[in-house]
């Protein structure tokens, strides 16, 4: 009969491997999933028009970056 070293052995073993195999799954959904959203993906605006007419909290923005940007330059 085995001893008990050798069997904590084997599950051991058993369950790294089930780890590994878990772990390379998981690895390539991510990967394909990547490749999904690479195709889907067409690097256009959704909505190019809203673009044009910036809002307060953009100009907002702006006028706090060009600030800190003279700020530095002095």
């Amino acid at each position: 009969m085995a001893d008990t070293q050798t069997i904590l052995a084997m599950i051991l073993s058993i369950t790294a491997g089930l780890m590994i195999w878990y772990i390379l799954r998981l690895r390539q959904n991510r990967r394909m999933n990547i490749f999904e959203d690479l195709e889907e993906y067409s690097g256009l605006a959704k909505n190019p028009e809203e673009l044009m007419d910036p809002d307060d909290k953009a100009l907002d923005e702006l006028d706090r970056l060009l600030s800190k940007e003279f700020e530095s330059e002095e």
